[in-house]
């Protein structure tokens, strides 16, 4: 039995090690919510929490606000995005990583309303953000931008962009 224990520990060693032999990490937070009036929801897999001033957020995050509320968010790279009444919002991908050349920053708002204050992502490479709603994609070449979505009338059968 103390074999089995042995080679069980071992396993569980070798297998938190990449095969290039840098430590599994976990995902790092893309963002956190600043501010917050009123109820919002944070999204993550399956569970739905309560949005929190300070909470992280992390890639494939989806936050909700509620019919009279609004929160904002403030992105690793320093973008802000602040979500109107009725906001539902989608992090697709972040990357922030300049010294690698490794920039990315592309998000769903799939309706309710947002500003967007850009950060050094579309500072260095404006190519690298992209905000999707369900009828095309906004690119950002400028530093600020207001979107208003209307809820999605379910002809898309409920795609999320």
């Amino acid at each position: 039995m103390h074999k089995y224990r042995l080679l069980l520990a071992g396993f569980t060693m070798v297998s938190m090690v990449t095969l290039d032999g840098r430590e599994l990490k976990a995902e790092e937070p893309v963002g956190q919510i600043k501010t917050i009036a009123g109820v919002g929801a944070v999204i993550r897999g399956a569970q739905s929490v309560p949005a929190e001033v300070g909470q992280e957020i992390y890639r494939n995050d989806r936050i909700q606000t509620g019919a009279n509320d609004s929160l904002g968010i403030t992105f690793r790279d320093g973008t802000q995005v602040s979500l109107g009444a009725g906001s539902d919002f989608l992090v697709r991908d972040f990357v922030f990583e300049p010294q690698k050349g490794k920039l990315s920053f592309v998000v769903s708002i799939l309706k309710g309303s947002l500003v967007y204050i850009s950060g050094r992502i579309a500072a260095l490479m404006p190519q690298a953000v992209e905000i999707k709603t369900v009828n095309g994609t906004i690119g950002v070449r400028g530093t600020r931008f207001a979107a208003r979505v209307p809820p999605a009338d379910r002809g898309d059968h409920g795609a999320i962009p």
